[in-house]
């Protein structure tokens, strides 16, 4: 399970304020030495409509065949037999 999301309230007349209302448009990304981050808007404000809701289910129910299932089965099983961290990490 994924750890929680930590909370930053950012004062909305701050610079970075600012400079995160770019992420409407599209995401950021920051960097800080070897790092990047990707930053996206998230509206935790937005109404959800269950009639829209129920549509999108709707249209997408289905939209994978048998073989498209079994594909994406067998390319999880493949992907852990093969591992997905180098092995590098652990014979230090």
């Amino acid at each position: 399970m994924p750890p929680e999301t930590k909370t930053i309230n950012i004062d909305e007349a701050s610079e970075l304020a600012r400079l995160l209302s770019e992420a409407d448009a599209r995401p950021l990304r920051l960097t800080s030495g070897a790092a990047s981050y990707r930053v996206f808007r998230e509206d935790t404000l937005a109404k959800t409509d269950p009639a829209a809701f129920n549509a999108t289910v709707d249209r997408l129910a289905g939209s994978w065949s048998a073989e498209d299932a079994e594909a994406a089965i067998a390319y999880i099983y493949k992907a852990r037999e093969e591992g997905s961290r180098p092995l590098s990490r652990f014979l230090n």
